[in-house]
């Protein structure tokens, strides 16, 4: 196994936005050709919703549960767009679910169509036949962007059908286009809350970025090699099929996170370190040159800059940015141990104590799976077992652990030199004023004094400022505790003597670790850049 992933033709790829497409609709249906034909109208007509997408193409996804007529005009129809893919959502298990497909042509197709899905979400069991359809087709409305309907605008002949799931649809505000079955010229459009354009400008933001492809490459090739020798004479001959999708993405969210990590924490140093200048340019004024009050100008110009600084980060998103790339950098590092063991991404939905760290509907989660969609159908290891795990605890569980390990040590170190530094502005400011109150000394030297009494709270108060600002303690404490979930982890995994036993504890692996990351963006996102105090 030697080489690196050919990233240099995949280093410029922007990540679409991938619009997920619904449908319901009659199982008979006439004039099908001239209702094929309104699908692909309807969906340019998605297309020309999303035109303020400069740098991100638009591709579909179509839910559908893959009952015959409308359900599958649509999905055929939207398949035939370049890089669409299918998701299937089945009412009843599959066994039983063909029954109610009257030729064996009929359960051929479906059979087809099933195999061609990325994924494939079977419904918990419900009381009756019709409760299961009825929640099929919630199910399709409450996970779609826009429903595609192919209704006659009757009232439904039983539950579950098409006129019950239209109305669920529109009390929901889900965007609705009905394609009329009576007749197959008329579109009525009910956009309803309308397509959520603010998370695709977020991800065409994104693209937007200006990144050296030469470095996004030299990153992904750097890291590459990293994993190979973490791989040496471990038999996975796979890594570099699983690495080449996946890394160029993950140096590319990578870099801009830490390019924006940068430009936030010296933003917030450097508003800091204004004020507390104001305050010692105002203090020399006022006790050594009181006659020359043209110098507070110079506390007018700090205290402009701190608000040119405040207004640039906040317009230009550097916090966001910043924990929102590095959400996404992560997701794809993650999703290459999960690939090689052929395990599925799975949707995410963060637990409600920290409902706060993102949404489904967030454009960076949108964005992992729009790159986790492109590649291919995983449903076996491709690797064998033992180098696998070896691998797992080595590049992933073990890095993670020094990772945290050594983020403990630098985030209690700082914070402990912090609260020193204070300790020793606040133990000189009493030494100073009280030595300020005697009387002795010349004029000149009880104003240097009053100088020292007046700015030593200010640069102690900025240190404390930047030490709560930047929570050094709690990110510390939390990488404790990380560091101590992930040595059980290890623990149980060397003890896993079997893919069955392995595999779940992976799944572990990657919850704990997406669970942390929501803790961190929990802490850290309303600590955007503010004026010190």
């Amino acid at each position: 196994m030697h080489g690196s992933p050919q990233t240099a033709h995949r280093v410029g790829q922007t990540i679409p936005a991938r619009i997920t497409i619904g449908v319901t609709g009659h199982r008979k249906l006439q004039d099908a050709p001239a209702l094929a034909r309104q699908v692909g109208v309807t969906s340019e007509r998605v297309r020309q919703l999303l035109s303020p997408l400069s740098s991100t193409p638009v591709m579909f996804s179509v839910l559908s549960p893959l009952a015959e007529g409308a359900d599958r005009l649509v999905v055929q129809e939207v398949l035939n767009f370049p890089a669409s893919r299918l998701e299937v959502v089945l009412p009843l298990e599959k066994g039983d679910y063909v029954q109610d497909f009257a030729t064996p042509d009929s359960k051929t197709e479906f059979a087809e169509l099933l195999s061609r899905a990325r994924r494939v979400k079977q419904l918990p069991p419900a009381a009756s036949r019709n409760e299961a359809y009825t929640q099929a087709g919630r199910y399709v409305v409450d996970h779609c962007d826009v429903l595609i309907a192919m209704w006659d605008g009757r009232p439904a002949a039983g539950q579950g059908g098409t006129a019950e799931i239209v109305r669920y649809a529109r009390e929901t505000r889900c965007p609705l286009f009905w394609i009329h079955t009576a007749d197959a010229a008329e579109i009525t459009e009910e956009l309803g809350r309308g397509l959520e354009l603010r998370p695709y400008r977020y991800l065409d933001e994104y693209n937007s970025e200006s990144v050296d492809p030469g470095e996004v490459e030299r990153c992904a090739q750097d890291q590459y090699q990293v994993l190979l020798r973490q791989a040496e004479n471990q038999e996975l001959e796979n890594l570099r099929a699983v690495c080449e999708p996946l890394l160029p993405h993950y140096a590319r969210a990578d870099i801009l996170a830490l390019r924006y990590q940068h430009l936030y924490m010296k933003a917030g140093s450097l508003i800091y370190l204004l004020a507390a200048a104001a305050v010692a340019v105002a203090a020399v004024q006022a006790l050594f040159w009181p006659e020359q009050p043209s110098i507070v100008l110079i506390e007018v110009v700090l205290m402009a800059a701190v608000l040119g600084i405040l207004w640039l980060g906040r317009r230009q998103r550097w916090h966001a940015k910043w924990i929102d790339y590095r959400f996404l950098a992560e997701r794809f590092r993650s999703a290459l141990f999960l690939a090689l063991a052929g395990l599925e991404a799975l949707p995410l939905r963060p637990p409600r104590h920290l409902s706060l760290a993102y949404s489904s509907k967030d454009w960076m989660v949108a964005a992992f799976s729009s790159v986790w969609g492109q590649i291919p159908r995983l449903n076996r290891l491709l690797a064998p077992f033992e180098p696998l795990r070896r691998f797992v605890l080595q590049a992933w569980i073990e890095d993670q652990l020094l990772y945290h390990e050594g983020t403990m040590k630098r985030h209690g170190g700082r914070h402990r030199r912090l609260v020193y530094a204070g300790n020793f502005l606040f133990a000189m400011t009493f030494v100073v004023a009280l030595l300020h109150s005697m009387p002795f000394g010349s004029h000149r030297f009880h104003n240097v004094l009053a100088f020292v009494a007046i700015v030593s709270p200010a640069v102690g108060a900025a240190l404390g400022a930047l030490r709560t600002h930047r929570e050094y303690l709690r990110n510390a404490s939390r990488s404790a505790e990380m560091a101590r979930h992930l040595e059980e982890l290890k623990a149980k995994m060397k003890a896993a003597d079997s893919p069955e036993r392995f595999l779940p504890l992976m799944r572990e692996a990657e919850e704990t670790m997406l669970h942390e990351n929501e803790d961190w963006r929990v802490v850290v996102r309303f600590h955007e850049l503010e004026p010190a105090a």
